[in-house]
């Protein structure tokens, strides 16, 4: 049989461990004892200002209220 030179094995390990650490990771988050950050919402206004400012040319649809508007 031929044998695994060091940099396989190296591969191997790095693998396992990693797959346990995650393991590890979500066990401790599914029992509250590891609090990730959450991102912040972001408000409605908020969100729509950034919209236009990346695409100033595009047309803005907001809901029914438009519809009423046109009439």
């Amino acid at each position: 049989m031929a044998r695994r030179g060091p940099s396989r094995d190296l591969l191997v390990w790095t693998v396992a461990t990693s797959l346990v650490l995650v393991g590890v990771g979500l066990y401790l988050r599914d029992r509250g004892l590891l609090k990730l950050p959450e991102p912040k919402p972001v408000a409605p206004a908020e969100r729509a200002r950034d919209l236009v400012k990346k695409y100033p040319d595009a047309e803005v649809f907001s809901g029914p209220e438009t519809d009423k508007k046109k009439e």
